[in-house]
C-alpha cells in the first residue's frame, strides 16, 4: 500500500505539472474519449471483511452468554468480531461511451481474499478467564461488475471521476468439501453487491492510467446456517470489501 500511495503522489505531481505547463489545451491522447468503445486491464489490492449480525435477542446482548459445551470444559461466548485481510484482483475492462462525460463499464475480474471471524470466550468456572479462537475463511471470487462512470472535464493530462453500480459475484472456494467433524463456518457461493467510489485519470503518451478506490457492500446473507458451534449465534453475514485499483486503458 505504501508503494501505491507514493505512486499516487508522484502521478498527482506530474499531472499538476502538465496542467500548469499546458493549461486546458493539448496534452496526450487528445481523442481518447471520442472512441465509442475501448478496452484495458486492471490490477488491484482488496481488503475483504464481514459485517456480522448476531441472532436478535440472543444472549450475546446480555450478561448471560450462550454456552458451548466441549468434552473437557464449558465455555461462554462473549463476542464475535472480524478482522479483514489483504488480497488482490486481476481483471479486464470494457468501456462504452454513452455521452461525452458518461461511460458504461463492464469489469470482469478474479479476486483472492480472506477474512477472519474472531470468537472471544470466557471460562465461567475459571475466574472468567478469556481467550479467543479464530476462523479464517478464504475466498476466490469471480466478479461481474457493471459501473456507470461520470467524469469531469479533462484538464491537460488530468481528470477525475466517480463510479457507481452493482456486482454479481461467485465464490469458488465457498463450497470446498469439509470433514464431517470440522467446526467450520460455511458460506453461500453467490452474492450481489452495490458499489461506489471514485478516482483520477492520467493521460500518458500511449495509454491512460487511472487510480481508483471503491467500496463494495454485499446485499445477501451469505451464511449457511447449519446450527454448528460457530454459526448458531450468527443471524447474518454480509460481505464488505474495499478495493484499490490501478487500470491501464488504450
Amino acid at each position: 500500500m505504501r508503494v501505491a500511495i507514493i505512486a499516487f503522489i508522484l502521478l498527482i505531481s506530474s499531472g499538476a505539472y502538465a496542467q500548469f505547463g499546458r493549461g486546458d489545451q493539448g496534452g496526450n491522447l487528445p481523442r481518447f474519449y471520442k472512441q465509442h468503445i475501448h478496452f484495458g486491464f486492471s490490477i488491484g489490492v482488496n481488503r475483504t471483511d464481514f459485517r456480522v449480525h448476531t441472532v436478535p435477542n440472543s444472549e450475546l446482548y446480555t450478561n448471560h452468554y450462550d454456552s458451548i459445551v466441549y468434552p473437557d470444559d464449558t465455555l461462554s461466548l462473549k463476542s464475535i468480531s472480524t478482522k479483514p485481510e489483504t488480497g488482490f484482483n486481476l481483471g479486464i475492462i470494457c468501456d462504452v461511451r454513452l455521452q461525452e462525460y458518461i461511460r458504461l463499464r463492464f469489469l470482469p475480474n478474479i479476486a483472492f481474499g480472506s477474512r477472519q471471524l474472531i470468537y472471544t470466550f470466557s471460562k465461567p468456572y475459571h475466574n472468567d478467564t478469556t481467550f479467543t479462537t479464530t476462523k479464517k475463511i478464504e475466498s476466490t471470487f469471480i466478479n461481474f461488475p457493471i459501473d456507470l462512470k461520470i467524469q469531469s472535464k479533462r484538464i491537460g493530462n488530468f481528470g477525475a471521476y466517480v463510479v457507481g453500480g452493482g456486482n454479481y459475484s461467485i465464490d469458488l472456494a465457498s463450497q470446498k468439501k469439509q470433514k464431517a467433524d470440522d467446526l467450520v463456518v460455511r458460506l453461500k457461493s453467490n452474492d450481489i453487491y452495490y458499489q461506489a467510489g471514485g478516482g483520477v485519470d492520467f493521460y500518458l503518451p500511449y495509454f491512460k492510467l487511472s487510480l481508483e478506490g471503491k467500496v463494495m457492500v454485499g446485499v445477501k446473507n451469505i451464511l449457511i446456517q447449519d446450527d454448528k458451534y460457530y454459526t448458531k449465534p450468527i443471524d447474518k453475514l454480509n460481505s464488505h470489501i474495499f478495493l484499490f485499483s490501478i487500470t491501464f486503458e488504450g
